[in-house]
């Protein structure tokens, strides 16, 4: 399933709403209500962080209180369709990965709803830079030496992803289908115990996020062959990126989302991002995200629904080359 970019760029065009008597009604912003940011993993996720340091900006900027509230399972769909399912007034609003667009629905049986149609982008608050890693017994320093060393020694190499049809899992599984090797797939239960595979030596490598992994690539438990994300990052300005090693489809970088119900109207959602840009351009919050070894990004809706029209062909083909079933 494919995000439906005539749809998301409808919703955006659209410069009001249609009642039931043929009249219009712009959906505008209640100042004694609470505004939430619905949030599909638990507190403590970056995600979490950042929504939480976002609605402490809106908060100032509307003069009233923005709360976070969290509604992890479902694979991000329980969050999403409440979100959907919200007033259109600007609000309600899901802070998400961009999976639940580009990933979830092409690995979920009977949806409950489609996010692509029920749901609009607003703005991509920033990006979560992920590294290739490898154990520092495996005997490669950068991705064309794991690609030489996984065909010199077929089924040799084995890779931790938290979990099948993670973005973790296809990135890898691209890679192979790419440089024509086999490297066998070990799933864990988020990204945590899948670097902590890695470092054990209970798998050679695994995609994980550079920020939570950092410290052990400082200490040498961990090396770092190549930045799985479209940009180098600083700390490692000798690690070229997968693209630079030669394989450009192999992107498995986490984009922080904001969106809303999709009848929102266009000027509710230009209002929502526009107070997200101004937030974003503040140069103390911009600092704390970034101190999280994420990137600011701040990327308006048309630019981001295009993002996640590319993003979710990407993934689509990612699913069928891995064979991860829809459950």
């Amino acid at each position: 399933m494919i995000t439906s970019r005539r749809h998301v760029l409808g919703v955006l065009a659209a410069s009001a709403l249609t009642t039931p008597d043929g009249g219009l009604a712009i959906a505008q912003q209640n100042p004694s209500k609470p505004g939430r940011i619905i949030v599909p993993f638990a507190p403590g996720a970056a995600v979490d962080v950042v929504a939480r340091m976002l609605a402490g900006a809106l908060s100032s900027q509307w003069g009233k209180t923005v709360i976070v509230e969290n509604r992890p399972g479902g694979r991000t769909l329980i969050a999403a369709e409440a979100v959907a399912r919200s007033e259109p007034d600007g609000d309600t609003l899901l802070f998400c990965l961009d999976d639940t667009f580009t990933i979830v629905p092409h690995i979920s049986r009977n949806l409950p709803f489609d996010p692509n149609k029920e749901l609009v982008p607003i703005n991509l608050v920033g990006t979560i830079t992920m590294a290739l890693t490898v154990n520092p017994s495996l005997p490669v320093n950068s991705l064309p030496m794991l690609v030489d060393y996984a065909r010199a020694n077929p089924a040799a190499v084995s890779y931790a992803s938290s979990g099948s049809g993670s973005l973790s899992h296809l990135a890898m599984e691209m890679l192979k289908a790419q440089a024509k090797v086999n490297m066998i797939h070990v799933p864990y239960r988020g990204l945590a115990p899948a670097q902590t595979a890695v470092v054990a030596g209970e798998v050679q490598a695994g995609i994980l996020g550079f920020g939570s992994s950092r410290g052990m690539m400082e200490s040498g438990r961990l090396r770092a062959i190549a930045i799985a994300s479209p940009e180098r990052v600083g700390a490692l300005p000798n690690v070229p990126t997968t693209g630079e090693s030669g394989y450009p489809r192999v992107d498995a970088t986490s984009r922080l989302t904001l969106a809303g119900p999709a009848t929102m109207s266009a000027d509710t959602v230009d209002r929502v991002n526009d107070a997200t840009s101004r937030a974003l351009r503040s140069p103390e919050l911009r600092k704390q995200i970034e101190d999280r070894d994420i990137v600011v990004t701040n990327l308006g809706p048309k630019p981001l629904a295009e993002e996640i029209e590319r993003l979710s062909r990407l993934n689509a083909e990612a699913v069928r080359i891995s064979g991860v079933e829809a459950e």
